[in-house]
């Protein structure tokens, strides 16, 4: 088992499809969280996963979404959208968890979600947003938005649904293309 490949994995499917990849990140999220999928799926296979769920999450809902909904992602984007070539996305989200004035690796889902409503401009509920005053939150929140909007602007271009490229998917698929021999696992 642990010799099989990323196409034994899709066993024959065309990788032109979102079925495909579909399959193959709905196979790879059956594992586990994000670290239990890191720690087991090869380096393609990850790289993959992490582009597949960017791009699939911010078709449906935007940056924001991905931002706010799936942080286990943050630390990973950068480097997997260099890797699959999207530097302009790699270089935009090269710090992106920085956006927030707390370290939310080791915040709660209660207290990060009071940190995400600091940043749209809410009274602060935590004691340690309150040292910072209306006008540094504004900045803050200003730049929040900011970024959400700058990333949403290069998203539309390169994979919302009417885009060229097999509706934003085909940077994706020649990926796959490219890594359907290597290893599905470490």
């Amino acid at each position: 088992m642990k010799t099989e490949k990323i196409s034994d994995v899709l066993q024959g499917m065309d990788i032109n499809t979102e079925d495909a990849i579909v399959t193959l990140s709905d196979r790879i999220w059956e594992i586990g969280n994000i670290d239990e999928i890191r720690q087991q799926v090869s380096d393609a296979a990850f790289t993959f996963h992490i582009v597949a769920n960017v791009i699939g999450n911010c078709k449906c809902d935007g940056w924001m979404s991905i931002v706010e909904d799936h942080t286990d992602l943050l630390p990973y984007i950068s480097s997997a959208m260099y890797e699959i070539g999207l530097d302009k996305v790699g270089e935009a989200t090269q710090n992106i968890a920085n956006i927030f004035p707390l370290d939310i690796s080791v915040l709660s889902d209660g207290e990060f979600c009071k940190v995400v409503n600091f940043m749209k401009g809410h009274k602060a509920d935590l004691e340690e947003l309150k040292k910072y005053s209306e006008s540094e939150q504004e900045k803050m929140s200003e730049q929040y938005f900011d970024t959400i909007d700058k990333l949403d602007e290069i998203a539309e271009k390169l994979w919302y649904y009417s885009c060229p490229d097999n509706e934003g998917w085909g940077v994706v698929s020649r990926y796959l293309e490219k890594h359907l021999q290597d290893n599905f696992w470490k």
